[in-house]
């Protein structure tokens, strides 16, 4: 199973930080903990085993948090001299996940990537998981699934299996 680590690494080869927004640590925490939900209820199972605690700046796996702690509220960019530099840092942070788990995580991004980082964490606040778990207490899976399946089903939304292209095309829409 991948790691909160090869998770978050994904985002941070998937972003291009010429292209908008770039991921801080806050932003980071926000997008595997929506990755992390709906993958209990796209998926019917983590998407990776470190837990999320609630704590008051919203969802953190404290993991992540101390890993980028030192970045502050910098943003976490790669830097990459080429583009083929940087197609190859893709394709290496892709090699921990199974197809339908990149399809997946593209599918996050290009919902969620192009938010701030205050935006995701305002929305990740209005979220009964987070709203409803004793503060500094893990948040259960069950609760994720059982909020992200409801959002889904409230507004009806699919989300389908995309190629790196076609995410990309559609954030650019966004």
């Amino acid at each position: 199973m991948p790691t909160v680590f090869d998770v978050a690494n994904y985002f941070l080869a998937r972003n291009d930080p010429s292209e908008g927004d770039r991921i801080t640590p806050l932003k980071l925490q926000k997008l595997v903990y929506y990755a992390q939900g709906y993958a209990l209820a796209l998926l019917g199972r983590p998407l990776f085993e470190e837990s999320i605690s609630a704590w008051r700046l919203g969802p953190v796996c404290s993991e992540l948090y101390r890993h980028f702690k030192s970045f502050g509220n910098q943003p976490i960019d790669k830097v990459f001299g080429a583009a083929e530099e940087a197609h190859e840092a893709l394709r290496e942070a892709q090699k921990p996940f199974a197809r339908e788990e990149v399809n997946f995580l593209n599918d996050i991004f290009a919902c969620y990537g192009g938010y701030t980082a205050i935006t995701l964490s305002h929305k990740a606040h209005e979220t009964p998981p987070w709203k409803e778990a004793p503060h500094n207490s893990v948040i259960s899976h069950e609760a994720m699934k059982r909020y992200f399946e409801e959002s889904l089903a409230d507004v009806k939304v699919e989300i389908l299996p995309l190629t790196i292209e076609e995410a990309d095309r559609i954030a650019a829409m966004c």
